[in-house]
């Protein structure tokens, strides 16, 4: 009886970029989701600003799952699929790649020496009160058109509505999926994750 040798070949992770994107999009979609969640529990604002934070960084992680799953794919059909994704979560997220290097880079934002206070300094930036003061971090919660709260977190002139925010994510996960499908050659009519997940479509 002989084996082939195809089938012991060992699964490398240097060859499976996209789909190790996918995963790792997936795993911080679910700490956005597990966040809000957390956030729309609780009643102790303090808590709040801290999951607040904790749910913008994580959004980047999934930006940043869907972007290495985009560079893996090989298909026209596959990265035209993550191309619209990713445009929708940026238009559904404004703001958003900002507001997480303020949070990042706190140790230059509270003395008013980030990158974005100062985009036109080069070399050593000088604290600058009233910047530090603009980009301040607060937490907030909205009531919205039907009455249901909407936390946001205020990023200096970067107001992050979390429930958009985590729905946007929501939709990128399942446009990464819907793209590795058919990078695959299992192709699913567009949006067709959305629906067995109850998502509304962008």
């Amino acid at each position: 009886m002989t084996t082939d040798t195809a089938d012991r070949r060992p699964w490398l992770r240097t060859e499976h970029g996209a789909t190790i994107g996918h995963t790792e999009a997936w795993s911080w979609g679910r700490t956005v989701r597990l966040q809000l969640r957390r956030i729309l529990h609780e009643d102790d604002g303090e808590t709040g600003i801290i999951d607040a934070r904790q749910l913008v960084m994580a959004l980047r992680m999934v930006l940043r799952g869907a972007q290495m799953t985009r560079r893996h794919l090989t298909t026209d059909a596959g990265r035209a699929i993550l191309d619209e994704g990713l445009a929708a979560f940026t238009a559904a997220v404004p703001g958003g790649k900002e507001a997480r290097d303020v949070i990042e880079h706190f140790d230059e934002y509270t003395q008013g020496t980030g990158r974005l206070q100062q985009p036109a300094r080069t070399g050593l930036r000088l604290p600058d009160e009233e910047q530090a003061q603009r980009f301040h971090i607060d937490f907030r919660r909205d009531n919205g058109d039907n009455g249901q709260q909407r936390p946001v977190l205020i990023v200096g002139p970067y107001p992050i509505d979390l429930i958009t925010a985590a729905e946007a994510a929501n939709r990128l996960e399942c446009d990464i999926y819907e793209a590795v499908l058919a990078e695959e050659g299992r192709p699913v009519p567009r949006g067709w994750t959305y629906a067995i997940q109850g998502i509304p479509a962008p």
